[in-house]
C-alpha cells in the first residue's frame, strides 16, 4: 500500500518506520521543515534504540519518503494516518490544534477514496468533529477509523513489531478490512469495535497503567510507616498472575509523553460524560505527592529538620537520571523535572548527569550544572538522588562513589540499589518504601 503518515514525532515516526519496513511505500509530513531536512538525512530528533537504522534502511531501499507537502503524498496514499500531538490544556484536556489542523490540510488533498486512520490520542466522541472538517473541504469519498498506539518509549521498534494487540475502530467493513490486510504481517490479537471503544481503550490502558505505579508507590508510604519492605511487598503481590509485576513498581512517580496527560485527559472526559473519576484523581495526587517525598526523604537524609525557607541553601546535590525513564532522552513530565525545580527553591546546588537527554534538559532546565559522567557528576557532592533507573547506575561502583562523595548518602528514588549492600560500605541508604 502507498501510506502517508502526518506527524514526524515519537508516534509519527515509529509507525511510518515500521510499515515502510513492512514493504509499503510510506510518506511522512511534518511542517518543521528543518526536521524533515534532517530526517531526509537520517538524522532522527530524538532517542530510541534502532529506529535511526530502520529509518536510514527504509529510506536507502526507497520504501520511507520525507516531505512537508500534503500535495505531494495525500493524494497518492490509501491511508492517511493522523499521529499529531495532543497535549493537555491547564484544565488537563486535550488541546486538538494540531489534529484539527492536520485532518483539514489532510482533506484538501484528498484523492480517490482514503482512509483516514487517528493514531493520535483524541478525547471519546471527537469523530464527529473531524468527520465535519473532512466533510467541508474533501472532493473524494472517505472514511475513519481508529487505531491507537501502545508503545512503549525505549522498546518501541519491538512493540511495534511484537504487539500485544492491534485496536481497530470503525464502522466501515472496508476500512476494517484494509487495516487488517495492512497489519497482516504483525502478531498480537485483533480487537475490532467502533471509534469510541478504540478511543476508550487507550485511555483506559494507560490510566491502568498509572494506577498501577501509584498503587505502588502508596504501598511504599505504608511500608515506611510499618517497617515492611515494599520489594518484598510488589513481588509477592505480582506473582499473582492475575495482577502480574509490569508496573507494579515504586518510585518518584511517573512522568513521559502518555501517563500524565492520559490520565488528566481521562478525568476531564468523564466530567463531561457527568462521572466524577475519583479513583484517577487519587492515582494523579498519589503521583504528584512523590515529588515532595523525595524532597523529605533529601532533607532527612542530611539531618535537616527544618521545612521552611531555604533550608537545602548550599546543599550540594549529584542527580542521576533526567529523562522519565532508560533507553530515550524524552523529558516530557519528566519526574526529574519537577524535583530539580523543588531543590533549586530550596537553595540546593543541582549537577546532573543522564546517558541520554543532557541536551535535551538544558533547554528545559538552563540553570543547573551537567556532568558528561556518572563520577564527575558525584564528585564533591552532599549526596547523590538517584531518579532514572538507567541499568549504569544500577552497576555503580560505591566504593569509588564513596570516596568521591563528600558525605556518604544515597536517597534511591528507584530502590535500584542493593540497601544491605551499601549500608554495609558505610552509607547512608534511602529507598522508597525499604
Amino acid at each position: 500500500m502507498t501510506i502517508t503518515v502526518i506527524g514526524a514525532g515519537y508516534v509519527g515516526l515509529v509507525t511510518a518506520s515500521l510499515f515502510a519496513e513492512l514493504g509499503n511505500k510510506v510518506y511522512c509530513i511534518d511542517i518543521d521543515k528543518a526536521r524533515i531536512a534532517n530526517l531526509k538525512k537520517g538524522i532522527v530528533p530524538f532517542y530510541e534504540p534502532s529506529l535511526a537504522e530502520y529509518i536510514s534502511r527504509s529510506i536507502k531501499e526507497k520504501r520511507l519518503f520525507f516531505t512537508d507537502s500534503y500535495s505531494q503524498s495525500v493524494p497518492k496514499s490509501q491511508i492517511v494516518f493522523i499521529c499529531v500531538g495532543t497535549p493537555p490544556k491547564n484544565n488537563g484536556e486535550a488541546d486538538l490544534t494540531y489534529l484539527f489542523s492536520a485532518v483539514e490540510e489532510a482533506a484538501k488533498n484528498l484523492k480517490g477514496y482514503t482512509l483516514i486512520t487517528i493514531k493520535s490520542t483524541i478525547p471519546i466522541g471527537f469523530e464527529h468533529d473531524l468527520e465535519a472538517i473532512v466533510k467541508k473541504y474533501a472532493k473524494s469519498k472517505y472514511e475513519f477509523a481508529s487505531s491507537p498506539e501502545f508503545l512503549r518509549e525505549g522498546t518501541a521498534i519491538s512493540d511495534s513489531l511484537h504487539p500485544d494487540r492491534i485496536v481497530i475502530g470503525t464502522n466501515s467493513k472496508k476500512a476494517e478490512k484494509m487495516l487488517l490486510e495492512l497489519h497482516a504481517p504483525l502478531p498480537g490479537e485483533r480487537i475490532i469495535c467502533d471509534t469510541r471503544s478504540a478511543q476508550l481503550i487507550k485511555y483506559a490502558s494507560n490510566s491502568f497503567l498509572a494506577t498501577k505505579i501509584s498503587f505502588a508507590n502508596a504501598l511504599a508510604a505504608i511500608c515506611e510507616k510499618t517497617g515492611a519492605d515494599v520489594a518484598k511487598v510488589v513481588q509477592g503481590v505480582g506473582a499473582d498472575k492475575r495482577i502480574g509485576h509490569s508496573y507494579l513498581y515504586p518510585g518518584v512517580g511517573y512522568g513521559g509523553s502518555c501517563l500524565p496527560k492520559d490520565v488528566l485527559a481521562f478525568i476531564a472526559q468523564t466530567r463531561n460524560f457527568d462521572y466524577d473519576f475519583e479513583l484517577l484523581r487519587a492515582v494523579d495526587a498519589i503521583n504528584n505527592a512523590q515529588v515532595s517525598s523525595l524532597v523529605n526523604k533529601i532533607r532527612k537524609s542530611l539531618g535537616i529538620t527544618d521545612k521552611t525557607g531555604k533550608n537545602l541553601e548550599g546543599v550540594e546535590v549529584a542527580i542521576l537520571g533526567l529523562a522519565f525513564k532508560p533507553n530515550t532522552d524524552d523529558m516530557r513530565d519528566a519526574p526529574s523535572v519537577k524535583i530539580i525545580n523543588v531543590l533549586v527553591d530550596l537553595g540546593a546546588n543541582i549537577t546532573a548527569y543522564d546517558p541520554k537527554s543532557n541536551e535535551v534538559a538544558k533547554k528545559i532546565l538552563p540553570n543547573i550544572k551537567y556532568a558528561n559522567d556518572l563520577y564527575k557528576a558525584i564528585n564533591e557532592k552532599d549526596l547523590m538522588v538517584i531518579v532514572t533507573e538507567w541499568p549504569q547506575f544500577a552497576e555503580i561502583d560505591l566504593e569509588k562513589a564513596k570516596k568521591l562523595l563528600k558525605k556518604p548518602i544515597i536517597v534511591d528514588g528507584r530502590n535500584i540499589l542493593d540497601p544491605k549492600k551499601a549500608r554495609d560500605l558505610g552509607f547512608s541508604y534511602t529507598g522508597i518504601g525499604r
